[in-house]
């Protein structure tokens, strides 16, 4: 039976917190720059373990702070950006050591006691990333992009009305391993690359005998900076992306346009945005100008328009109609009892457009 991520995540907590007394104590006896360097990476591991449980936690909650409303779903994603700059900065502080350590050179004592060291915690992360391992990426996303089996077969007719729509032939980018995991994921590789350089680096220590070998060590400690660095890099870029609110992955904002202006009753679509609100959620919202004041014509309009987001991965919409030639107060009306019907949604019954069952967990008020 697998592990819970939340449990995944406390056996490494255990294991990182144990090896880094016990790195860090050889590190300073021995005054090996590469031994302190991954001690401190452990310690910077400890922190971004904590905040990728403590997010995990937040994001299984079933009822969202009143305070943040569905943004708390975003939790473990920023969890997962804080522990990409911290490791951006860790990566900046080691080169620096590493660096000054180049121009003031100091002995290694006792390299065997470090090799020691490297090796086991070289076992600890190969244990850790055991344990890390997951074949569950989260939700499945149809990577054709139809609306469903059996839609796809229709069409082939002409009268379809989803015939001329874009969406047909396009492709949903797959949103990738959780970037919770991936980011403590990243922490255990680089460890353990760092403990292949650390084990090398004291190995040279130890068995050479020119004056020089002692330059090993600050090597290793850049070598691991640049580790640090090239690895956080994507982690702070893809997380930093969805918080940024930015267009869900393989979707065109002119795509969507066009698919929605097909639908028959619709003039026209402005105000139109989507965006993910986690790795694994998106959201839209577009005024709709419409030239009929009938609320049954505009949720059939509603109906069509949310099969077209849905075949794009857009599960949860906000749709703002507006009437070409309608006085203002009929589109008031139209507004407050489709409004009416979104807050009766908001409390997971009543909706009147919505995906289906299969969708309920892609959907943010579901």
């Amino acid at each position: 039976m697998a592990l819970e991520k939340s449990t995944r995540l406390m056996i490494i907590i255990a294991i990182s917190f144990s090896f880094f007394v016990g790195e860090i104590s050889v590190g300073f006896y021995t005054h090996s720059l590469a031994l302190v360097a991954d001690a401190f990476h452990y310690m910077n591991d400890l922190v971004g373990f904590i905040v990728a449980l403590v997010a995990t936690q937040i994001s299984k909650r079933e009822n969202s702070p009143k305070e943040l409303s569905f943004g708390w779903q975003r939790a473990q994603l920023l969890g997962a950006f804080f522990n990409g700059v911290f490791l951006l900065a860790l990566g900046v502080s080691i080169f620096l050591q590493s660096v000054e350590r180049f121009i003031s050179l100091q002995k290694v004592e006792n390299p065997m006691l470090v090799l020691i060291m490297g090796c086991v915690g070289l076992t600890l992360n190969i244990i850790s990333a055991a344990f890390l391992h997951e074949h569950d990426h989260g939700p499945k996303v149809s990577s054709t992009g139809t609306i469903s089996d059996d839609s796809n077969m229709e069409l082939s007719d002409t009268n379809h009305p989803h015939k001329d729509h874009r969406h047909i032939n396009s492709t949903q980018t797959p949103p990738g391993r959780d970037l919770g995991l991936l980011g403590v994921m990243i922490h255990v590789i680089s460890d353990a690359i760092n403990n292949l350089g650390v084990i090398l680096s004291s190995a040279i220590i130890w068995k050479l005998r020119s004056p020089s070998r002692y330059y090993a060590d600050p090597s290793c400690a850049l070598f691991i900076a640049l580790m640090i660095l090239l690895s956080s890099l994507p982690l702070v870029s893809s997380s930093g992306r969805i918080l940024l609110e930015s267009v869900p992955l393989g979707v065109s904002l002119d795509d969507i346009k066009h698919d929605l202006e097909k639908v028959s009753g619709v003039l026209s679509i402005h105000e139109l945005h989507a965006w993910r609100l986690s790795q694994h959620k998106a959201l839209a919202s577009a005024h709709v100008l419409v030239g009929s004041e009938s609320l049954s014509d505009f949720m059939r309009m509603a109906g069509e328009i949310n099969e077209c987001l849905h075949a794009y991965g857009i599960h949860s919409t906000t749709l703002q109609p507006e009437l070409v030639g309608g006085s203002a107060s009929a589109s008031k009306r139209v507004r407050e009892r489709v409004g009416a019907g979104a807050g009766r949604r908001g409390r997971g019954r009543g909706c009147r457009v919505n995906c289906g069952m299969e969708c309920e967990e892609l959907s943010c008020c579901g």
